[in-house]
């Protein structure tokens, strides 16, 4: 009998996501341009194409807006995740999102996500750099 395939929304991809990043230190993300918004649309990528070697489902697309370049998913994930305390939004035009977990939780997370870590770690390793082209921090300790 085969297992069925653990389903994995939104709110927990970017929970993973979001939680790896605090664990290097790197607890906040701007989001002025729509260059985060293309890394998420890249991380999931990389998580779609190892859906069936992990046995889940993905009940979420991550997709970025043709024409403005946002991706209304992850605003959405984010908007789900300050509800719950995990990430505060500090002004109202959206642009910074500092993550609120401390490492226990971060790992906790981690640890019950239908997503193994080491998948969660290397997608960060390929597509969140800790730094920029420019050799600039792209993200600051939040805690």
């Amino acid at each position: 009998m085969t297992e069925e395939a653990r389903l994995v929304t939104a709110t927990e991809f970017v929970t993973d996501i979001l939680c790896e990043l605090s664990l290097r230190e790197m607890g906040e993300i701007r989001l002025v341009d729509t260059m985060e918004d293309e890394r998420f649309e890249q991380a999931y990528e990389l998580l779609r194409e190892k859906r069936s070697s992990l046995n889940i489902a993905l009940d979420f697309s991550l997709t970025t807006n043709p024409y403005h370049g946002d991706s209304s998913t992850l605003r959405e994930a984010i908007y789900g995740l300050r509800e719950r305390g995990i990430v505060s939004i500090n002004n109202p035009s959206f642009k910074t999102v500092e993550v609120k977990v401390d490492r226990a939780d971060a790992s906790y997370y981690l640890k019950k996500s239908s997503i193994p870590p080491d998948v969660i770690s290397d997608i960060v390793d390929r597509v969140f750099p800790s730094e920029d082209v420019d050799g600039q921090q792209r993200t600051t300790a939040a805690h």
